[in-house]
């Protein structure tokens, strides 16, 4: 609707060119409210999978023989294992978080579905 609106002083263009600068910002915050909203992983797949993972490192940890390449073995695996656990919920939350998603491509498809 702000862009059918036709402006004919240099004010009005300004006002135009605002309101449709808080268009686009208030659409962000709406499409950032509805991507915190709810989560995709569900919480009893993860309380089943870290206890997976424990019970798995914890047998490993158990059989294995205790020198120092079975520890650091173990340690190793552990460290990728709880690594890419983490990544999986980091990359839940795509706008927060060390691996952050850009905002410009949604904004530049608002502005162009605006226009």
């Amino acid at each position: 609707m702000v862009q059918r609106l036709s402006p004919v002083s240099e004010e009005q263009k300004s006002l135009k060119a605002e309101a449709l600068r808080i268009s686009v910002d208030v659409a962000q915050i709406r499409a950032l409210a509805l991507a915190r909203e709810s989560t995709s992983i569900p919480i009893p797949f993860l309380v089943i999978l870290v206890f997976w993972l424990a019970v798995l490192f914890a047998g490993f940890g158990l059989f294995a023989p205790r020198n120092l390449t079975g520890v650091t073995t173990l340690c190793i695996c552990a460290l990728s294992a709880s690594a890419a656990l983490y990544l999986i919920l980091d990359m839940d939350e795509p706008l927060t978080g060390l691996m952050q998603v850009s905002i410009e491509p949604l904004r530049n498809a608002l502005a162009a579905i605006g226009s």
